[in-house]
């Protein structure tokens, strides 16, 4: 595994999130306006079964191709981490009409923001 990932020790899933969060901006961080991981596993609450970390990316514009990109990264983090990724991506002319979307405001205020 790469990037310390350190699966089986209670930090696998945060390293996965952090993982996953430097490699995408690395790549696609001129493109990247907001970038949220949330879910069970980045609460601790995953008790061992199915990890997943939920990641919300509001992107400059929208942008179908870099989306995919974008999780496929996810998916290639994941298979480090044991842990599954699903990637919600926005666009920033959306996010503001979006805000009081469920999925968005659990992200804003029970994730840990990374941009």
């Amino acid at each position: 595994m790469s990037d310390g990932a350190r699966q089986g020790d209670g930090n696998g899933d945060a390293d996965a999130a952090a993982t996953f969060a430097r490699r995408a901006q690395a790549e696609h961080g001129e493109a990247i306006e907001r970038l949220v991981v949330f879910g069970d596993a980045v609460r601790g609450d995953d008790r061992g079964v199915h990890a997943e970390v939920e990641v919300l990316l509001v992107l400059a514009a929208e942008d179908e191709a870099r989306e995919q990109r974008l999780e496929r990264l996810a998916d290639s983090v994941g298979l480090e981490h044991d842990v599954v990724f699903t990637v919600h991506a926005l666009p920033a002319d959306r996010f503001e009409s979006q805000r009081d979307h469920p999925l968005v405001r659990t992200a804003l205020e029970e994730g840990q923001s990374y941009v």
